[in-house]
């Protein structure tokens, strides 16, 4: 067997700066995950990056039988998507500088991690399939940021079909991944989020991304609830939850160029963690230490000369940061998309539902998200 990757598109401009494109894909084939680059230039003036490229595609979205979806997930959460499948962030180009050039790669995953060989979409069982693109890329404002820059030029994309040739073994099926329940947040709000029961479950994700409203900073209490009480094989507080991803996923790095001024608050992509290196662009600067327990913060600048002074001018930062839960996005624990045993098959069960507590820190403009990733061995359901 060989993976082949087959460009579908080179180069290609977007139809325009809003819209929704979408892309063929081929009949035949075991398609094993979908590559898609993105490369433009950013707006001019940031100097407070709130907005990228990657919140700039609002659904990226794979359908089949006209409305079947296979994929769909917003720019930040495949990146997120990503990285808990074992697919690490290409830094190339991963800019928000005031009229820089900026590119990002995205895999859209169709099994547990890139090119994995037991779960893959097998498209000559399925018709129509196609890539839906939705798109703004003169957005200036995202989950509470209201400081960003519009682009003004379309950006350009390839898309790369990883196709799976000559396999001895016929996949299992595929995983699927969409959000399927949310709810908008208050303060102390407790919410039982109902999973649709029916699909194989091999995994589940909440989400809390607004402004400094991540999951370290509003969760009091995770619990996950099988039959109304009968079986709760978790419940935990933010702490814990952050000790158990670490330990199962290990910590993720994720490098972002970008241009800030000292102070001024910006979204991070990690929750809980560091900053680990910083180039400046700046002689008589240098960055203070920087914990990442919220999802929002500043980039500490301090003039070289003393230690102490701020350091408010427009700077180029290059920065890494290691942490987990990606665009605050975090894994439930009870799962191990690697090993089938821990999968849920919710046909077997009455209710099923993911409790989230907020605490009194939640703010009324959170949107808690669950997604899930679901195994789909019939292509007939």
């Amino acid at each position: 067997m060989y993976w082949q990757q087959r460009y579908k598109e080179e180069g290609k401009s977007f139809d325009g700066l809003t819209g929704l494109d979408i892309i063929e894909l081929p009949h035949s084939g075991l398609l094993g995950g979908i590559e898609l680059r993105v490369w433009g230039t950013c707006g001019v003036g940031a100097d407070k990056p709130d907005v990228w490229l990657h919140d700039r595609l609002t659904k990226l979205e794979l359908v089949v039988n006209g409305s079947k979806v296979v994929k769909s997930l917003s720019g930040d959460q495949l990146l997120a998507d990503m990285l808990h499948k074992k697919t690490q962030l290409g830094p190339h180009d991963f800019k928000n500088m005031s009229g820089g050039s900026c590119e990002e790669f995205f895999h859209i995953n169709l099994g547990r991690f890139y090119h994995d060989l037991d779960y893959m979409l097998d498209l000559s069982k399925v018709n129509d399939p196609e890539l839906r693109l939705e798109y703004d890329f003169t957005k200036t404002s995202q989950n509470g940021w209201v400081n960003g820059v519009a682009m003004t030029t379309a950006p350009r994309r390839s898309v790369i079909f990883h196709l799976c040739r000559d396999l001895a073994t016929a996949p299992k099926g595929y995983i699927k991944t969409s959000e399927v329940t949310r709810f908008t947040g208050a303060a102390s709000k407790k919410e039982n989020m109902e999973i649709p029961r029916g699909p194989l479950y091999a995994n589940l994700y909440i989400q809390s991304r607004y402004r400094d409203n991540g999951i370290g900073y509003n969760l009091d209490k995770l619990e996950l609830n099988f039959n109304n009480d009968a079986l709760i094989p978790l419940r935990i507080g933010a702490t814990e939850l952050a000790s158990e991803i670490a330990r199962q996923y290990g910590l993720y790095t994720v490098h972002q160029q970008m241009s800030v001024k000292g102070g001024q608050a910006y979204p991070f992509p990690i929750e809980q963690g560091k900053i680990v290196s910083t180039m400046i662009g700046l002689d008589n600067a240098i960055e203070a230490a920087l914990d990442l327990w919220g999802q929002s913060g500043s980039v500490p600048l301090r003039a070289a000369t003393d230690g102490v002074t701020p350091v408010t001018a427009n700077v180029n930062v290059n920065t890494t940061f290691q942490g987990i839960w990606p665009f605050s996005v975090s894994p439930i624990p009870y799962f191990d998309l690697m090993d089938e045993r821990t999968w849920v098959d919710s046909s077997k069960l009455g209710d099923f539902w993911v409790r989230y507590e907020g605490n009194a820190s939640m703010g009324t403009g959170v949107v808690v998200k669950l997604l899930a990733d679901e195994v789909v061995k019939s292509y007939g359901s």
